[in-house]
């Protein structure tokens, strides 16, 4: 018998383990791969996600700090309102009545005073509050007030009283000299009220004067100073319009803003490893959710303004209308007088004026006319003008002469009580003579256009009613045959970038160049040459006409 043949040995096969583990392996790469990914694309999201959210927080934060700004500059150009409207006589009493109000520990300010310039000097007329930290004979405050009569709105510094700083104001009419200066004491803190407003609620911030975010320009913070800057990667800025300057706000968030999930989903998919795929396209699913829904409430609050801007639209209209309803109709005939009137509302804005013009017949041979104004807009200003409407033309009924109606209707304002300040032009005449008597309560004078040339009237202007005890002087003149008189509030002849003489050259001009017209058309003609197309202030005319005998 023969041996047996012993072969060779093939080559070793892989135990059953091996393959599983080349599997587990390459599932733990991948996953640990895509988890790593994941992360990182959540995380990118999120931060994204917590910059938009921040920048949000902080555009809310800023339109807070606009209205603060507004409410601290109100005041300022109110008392500089009335104190210009009552005169130099007064020595800032009516400044002293309006301000002080505002002045106090725990008022807007701690202090407050009010300056006038005549020529070359600029002097101190009246002081409330505490001891300016300005010294009111040093060269600082001069050219703070230098500053103020020359820039368009209200100038601001700072200056500091020891340990306390201080934010200092001027706020200036050029036309009568009148500057109204006042400083708002920072607190010690370094905490100003506008951060207990909800918008504040979320946000670390750094309020600065100036563009600047140097430590030296610093006004308010809720952190410790010396820990700033804020700085790093998730930070927001805004500028809010301060005055000639503006304020920088920088903030950065308290906290995650965003979901808690959001924030803690980083470390969850971390440890989530196998379960990354699932994980990762629910988050996806959701984020990709939230992003549409984000999406979709930006195209709902974008079709809620447009919305918003139709109803403001139709509300400009109903109080358009509403003033219109409560001028004449239908103005009286008057033998001899021919007249025409035109009411304008303002080109911007919505709210209403208290322009309003009134023309009566009084007696056989007599009638009477007015033209007055209301500052401010709005359903209060149009209020007021009802008023003083039917309360001059009742004293007018009753035969009252131009200046003791203007007396009496002056004893039932207030400017301090209702806020605004209300002029007139009352006028009485004899269509059979063509005298006319005039008297003037802070209100333009009217222009009078004859066969000797267009020129204003001379009236004696008193105060505007309402600001204290004022006696009221007629003037007289002769409206001749073929003469126009022409009426007007000040929105025909004032524009913010020149002064008022310019404007009255203005219209003497307009209305020389339109020449002889029926009267309808030349107020038509006039106001069409006169009206700016960003006008704020409204328009009304009264134009009368002696016709030829």
């Amino acid at each position: 018998m023969s041996e047996p043949r012993h072969e060779a040995p093939g080559p070793t096969r892989e135990p059953g383990s091996a393959r599983p583990v080349r599997v587990v392996a390459a599932i733990c790469v991948v996953g640990l791969v895509l988890t790593g990914l994941a992360t990182w694309a959540v995380a990118r999201v999120d931060e994204n996600t917590e910059q938009r959210l921040l920048e949000v927080q902080t555009r809310q934060a800023a339109a807070v700090l606009s209205t603060a700004v507004l409410s601290i500059q109100q005041p300022m150009a109110a008392a500089l309102a009335v104190e210009a409207a009552a005169g130099p006589d007064r020595g800032g009493a009516a400044f002293t009545r309006i301000f002080a109000r505002n002045v106090g520990p725990d008022q807007l300010f701690v202090s407050g005073a009010l300056w006038r310039h005549e020529g070359a000097t600029t002097t101190r007329v009246a002081q409330l509050g505490v001891t300016p930290g300005m010294d009111p004979g040093g060269s600082e405050v001069q050219e703070l007030l230098s500053r103020a009569l020359a820039a368009e709105t209200s100038v601001v510094g700072r200056v500091e009283v020891g340990d306390q700083l201080r934010i200092v104001y001027a706020l200036a009419d050029p036309d009568t000299g009148y500057i109204v200066y006042a400083e708002r004491a920072i607190p010690a803190d370094r905490r100003s009220p506008v951060d207990r407003d909800s918008a504040f609620a979320d946000l670390h911030y750094a309020l600065y004067l100036g563009p600047s975010t140097e430590t030296a320009d610093l006004t308010t913070t809720d952190v410790d100073p010396d820990s700033l800057p804020l700085d790093g990667d998730l930070t927001a800025r805004a500028s809010v319009p301060f005055g000639d300057t503006e304020l920088t706000l920088v903030t950065a968030p308290r906290h995650h803003l965003g979901s808690p999930l959001s924030e803690r989903l980083p470390g969850i998919l971390l440890l989530a490893g196998l379960l990354l795929t699932v994980v990762a396209a629910l988050v996806a699913w959701k984020l990709v959710r939230s992003r549409q829904r984000a999406e979709s409430d930006t195209e709902t609050i974008t079709t809620l303004y447009q919305r918003v801007d139709s109803l403001y639209g139709e509300q400009r209209e109903h109080f358009v209308g509403l003033q219109r309803a409560l001028l004449p109709q239908v103005n009286p005939h008057i033998p001899g007088i021919e007249m025409a009137s035109q009411y304008v509302a303002a080109s911007k804005g919505v709210d209403i004026g208290g322009d309003w013009y009134s023309l009566v017949a009084i007696g056989d041979q007599q009638f009477a006319f007015v033209v007055g104004d209301v500052s401010g807009h709005g359903i209060d200003a149009v209020a007021e003008m009802a008023r003083a409407r039917f309360t001059l033309r009742a004293y007018l009924v009753d035969g009252d002469s131009p200046e003791d109606a203007l007396d009496k209707c002056s004893r039932q304002f207030d400017v301090a009580d209702d806020g605004h300040i209300v002029t007139a032009l009352v006028g009485v005449g004899n269509w059979g003579t063509g005298e006319i008597a005039v008297a003037s309560a802070g209100h333009p004078p009217p222009l009078l256009v004859s066969g000797t040339g267009t020129d204003f009237v001379r009236v004696c202007t008193g105060p505007p009613l309402g600001v204290g005890s004022a006696s009221y002087r007629p003037s007289t003149f002769t409206l001749d045959h073929g003469a126009t008189l022409i009426a007007f509030t000040d929105g025909l002849v004032e524009r913010r970038t020149e002064d008022i003489d310019t404007g009255f050259r203005r219209l003497v001009a307009a209305v020389e160049a339109v020449g002889a017209r029926p009267l309808g058309s030349l107020i038509a003609e006039v106001l069409e040459t006169m009206r700016n197309a960003d006008s704020a202030d409204d328009v009304a005319v009264l134009a009368l006409r002696r016709t030829t005998a």
